[in-house]
């Protein structure tokens, strides 16, 4: 929002006359206004889920996205000073602005094509020099169509309905992710239709500059050579001024990257990501007036110098130590408050500085190189992310914004301790440079058609209304049709993966496929296998023994009820998730299976582990999609301790290094855990980009380290010795399968197993030389899947273990429970 000055009040001390009395005197200034509004929910629709799509999505790494990040603000800034030069010099204004508004609707419309971080860089570019072909040109139009005395409140009105765009387009982000979670695509396709919307509204109803070629003549030679840069660094003040935004700007980390950090460490769902810059938006709307008058009374250079304190005190909040929703509430308002206090008062003092004739210039300049600044202070915010983690890049920028206020400060409080007042001359040449427009233009400012158009204009102007009513009704429907369809896909996705809500398939002759015992004492007080129930009906994921020398035989059902469950030494894990109720949670229990803690869990139940002691263990959820086959899924795996029933750690918060240094990944996901027999050492799979890395972790340290890529689910034998895991399977744009391997830990030696179909599970170890695995069933009765078992050397053939079963896992005869120590509690 312009802030440069004071509405001027009218002749004779009467009160200036209303913002809507404005629009209806000048309606191309309302139109403008309308098109920034309708074009910004598009932009900010999509801005809002970037850092989210080319990190978690596109596997983008914090350094890369600081650098994309900076690279497309220079680009932006760039093709703005190229647009302000030929705005300045060829007077085609509506042509201009209509093409940087239709190539950044183009843009959108190519994003749901592009299917690497690398294209989606490319079509980010095409709708930043979109955006700055049309910023000067629009602004020299909206200049030319308000009504004298009335400037400042034309670009007020502009800047009030561009920022509630700004405003509206996450919360659009928020609903359509709500309703469809994680479907970029999703956000992309509609941004791409309320973009032609916002294009519409610029090429049927703004009315182009009149006497376009009269206004470049009636322009003085000398005033026009003024739009160079090179005449503009000859003044001292604006090279002061250059310097000032280039301090300011060098620790001026983007709010992308800063609400990246903040879902780092705090876990910000992706549904309500787009929200902070909903919050943000609205702290900018309200302090950016007051921050303008506060500059007015105080002086510009102070209200600057708050705004770089602000800015420390975003790093300060993410570095500190308050609670993760504070966190997510104090920094978007600080960055509100920090914006508020610098755009529109280094906007107001550029537009004092700079002649009026070269006004876009100057002001494309100074965001040249503030853009410049920022670029630089994202890929430094980046390459301290990727080295040392986020801790230490958010201590440096905290020490830079510091010290680079420091710097600014003595500029600031001598050279623009208030804003300066226009000159004279400064007045008379804009005076001269608006003449070619403000007096030819009466009519069109009174809303007014030129004569002789009478009822034939009127007529056009019906047309124009009839055909813009049909294209939004035709770009809504098609926003609620691409919503609806992609909804019932992902609902489709999650149903073939989910085998538990599978359809109901005809039942096998001969009635239940899982007998059962009456006896189920008998059976827990001697060595036996654990099973969840994977027949659908009443007793589907009933935890049941079975006798390992009948494993087809009767089992013995218990009262509890699992998702995923593991026990060991006397101690287990079961993830649950009731979907009616939607509570999902983890439970400890005993080796009578009863009930000795209940944790909340986020997610979807995915995979649990258990200590060979029984005193620690793990569980992994699904908090966006739930399956590693969908697009948008995001894992989160706790340590648990068993002896205190209590939550030790999440592995997003470990170091990890790689061939011993700091490795730190903004999409870092963790899941299939396996304990040694220390309950401290580890192994896991962390992805990042396209790697499925193997980490081993050491629980006490809270750090792991990468051994090789290709690892999913790993699988730790009795031994210690050899994991088990599944290799994933790329088929192009099909979904990916997987193939068991075993990898010797020795000797690096790898081997595929027996069984050549896909296995999406966590192989368990049933002794040394054999794994067991759930495998989904081919439909032809009631069980869902079964578990099989296969030699671990790669030999033999899978044989079925125990039917309409599966998380299986063998546990010996009861013991006391491991009440004598603790679980590591870190260091």
């Amino acid at each position: 929002m312009y802030v440069a000055g004071r509405r001027p009040a009218q002749p004779g001390g009467r009160p200036t006359r209303s913002l809507s009395g404005l629009a209806r005197a000048a309606p191309n200034v309302a139109l403008l206004g309308l098109t920034s509004l309708i074009t910004d929910m598009a932009s900010e629709m999509v801005a809002s889920v970037l850092p989210l799509y080319l990190t978690a999505r596109l596997g983008l790494g914090a350094l890369g996205f600081g650098a994309a990040d900076g690279a497309l603000q220079i680009l932006a800034a760039v093709t703005a000073l190229a647009g302000a030069v030929l705005a300045d010099r060829w007077r085609r204004y509506r042509e201009a602005a209509g093409a940087g508004y239709a190539l950044s609707a183009v843009s959108r419309f190519g994003l749901l094509a592009a299917g690497g971080w690398l294209p989606v860089l490319g079509w980010l570019g095409a709708d930043r020099v979109g955006k700055g072909l049309r910023t000067a040109p629009r602004d020299a139009l909206l200049s030319m169509s308000a009504p004298r005395g009335r400037l400042v409140e034309a670009f007020g009105l502009h800047r009030a309905l561009d920022t509630a765009g700004a405003l509206i387009g996450p919360l659009l982000a928020v609903a359509l992710l709500s309703a469809v979670p994680g479907s970029y695509s999703t956000v992309f396709a509609a941004a791409f239709l309320i973009a032609v919307v916002g294009l519409a509204v610029l090429v049927l109803f703004v009315r182009d500059a009149p006497s376009t070629g009269a206004g470049r003549s009636a322009v003085p030679r000398q005033v026009r050579g003024r739009v160079r840069a090179a005449a503009l660094w000859g003044r001292r003040d604006v090279r002061r001024l250059l310097a000032v935004a280039l301090l300011l700007s060098l620790p001026a980390v983007s709010d992308s990257l800063l609400f990246l950090t903040l879902r780092h460490r705090t876990g910000v769902s992706v549904r309500l990501f787009p929200s902070l810059y909903v919050i943000e938006s609205v702290c900018y709307l309200v302090l950016a007036v007051p921050a303008g008058r506060l500059a007015d009374r105080v002086g510009a250079g102070r209200v600057l110098l708050g705004g770089q304190v602000a800015l420390a005190g975003c790093f300060a909040v993410l570095a500190g130590g308050i609670t993760p929703a504070a966190t997510a509430i104090a920094l978007p308002v600080l960055l509100g408050a920090y914006y508020a206090a610098t755009d529109g008062v280094l906007a107001a003092l550029t537009s004092q500085l700079v002649p009026p004739a070269a006004r876009a210039t100057g002001l494309a300049l100074v965001g040249l190189v503030l853009a410049a600044g920022r670029a630089l202070a994202g890929v430094g915010y980046g390459a301290a992310w990727s080295r040392y983690g986020p801790g230490s890049a958010l201590t440096d920028g905290l020490a830079a914004a510091l010290l680079t206020g420091a710097l600014a400060a003595p500029l600031l409080l001598r050279s623009f301790e208030q804003v300066p007042a226009p000159a004279a001359g400064d007045a008379l040449a804009a005076g001269e440079a608006l003449a070619w427009g403000a007096g030819a233009a009466p009519a069109l400012a009174a809303g007014e058609p030129p004569a002789g158009e009478g009822r034939q204009t009127r007529r056009r102007a019906g047309a124009r209304l009839g055909a813009f009513a049909v294209l939004v009704v035709v770009c809504a429907g098609g926003v609620v049709g691409v919503t609806v369809r992609n909804a019932r896909e992902q609902a489709r996705a999650a149903r073939v993966s989910a085998a538990s809500w599978s359809a109901r398939q005809p039942a096998r002759p001969g009635g239940s496929a899982v007998p059962l015992t009456v006896a189920p004492a008998t059976l827990l007080a001697r060595r036996h296998l654990l099973v969840l129930d994977a027949a659908e009906g009443p007793g589907f994921g009933r935890v049941e023994a079975v006798d390992p020398a009948r494993p087809g035989g009767p089992r013995a059902p218990t009262a509890l009820f699992c998702d995923r469950v593991d026990q060991r030494a006397g101690r287990g894990l079961c993830l649950t998730d009731d979907r009616v109720r939607g509570r999902a949670g983890i439970t400890v229990f005993d080796d009578r299976l009863r009930v000795v803690r209940r944790l909340p869990a986020d997610g979807l139940p995915s995979r649990t582990r258990v200590a060979p002691d029984g005193r620690i263990g793990a569980a992994t959820t699904f908090v966006v999609g739930d399956a590693y086959n969908v697009d948008s899924y995001s894992t989160r795996t706790v340590l648990v301790d068993l002896v205190a029933g209590r939550v030790l750690a999440d592995l997003e918060n470990f170091s990890i290094t790689r061939g011993g240094h700091g490795f730190h990944a903004v999409d870092e996901n963790f899941w299939g855990v396996t304990f040694a027999g220390d309950s401290d050492t580890f192994y896991a799979t962390m992805h990042t980009g396209q790697h499925f890395y193997l980490i081993r972790g050491h629980a006490r340290a809270r750090r792991a380290e990468i051994l090789r890529d290709g690892v999913e689910c790993p699988s730790l034998s009795p031994d210690g010795t050899r994991i088990a895991y599944k290799a994933r399977i790329e088929h192009g744009f099909a979904a990916a399968t997987w193939r068991l391997h075993v990898l010797t830990l020795a000797t690096g030696a790898d081997h595929p197993l027996a069984d050549t179909r896909s296995v999406d599970d966590q192989a368990t170890w049933l002794d040394n030389g054999h794994l067991s695995y759930a495998v989904v069933t081919d439909g032809a009765g009631l069980a869902l899947a079964d578990t099989v078992t296969v030699p671990a050397d790669g030999t033999g053939a899978p044989r079925l273990l125990v039917p309409a079963a599966q998380s299986a896992v063998m546990v010996d005869a009861p013991r006391q429970p491991p009440l004598g120590g603790a679980a590591p509690s870190g260091g």
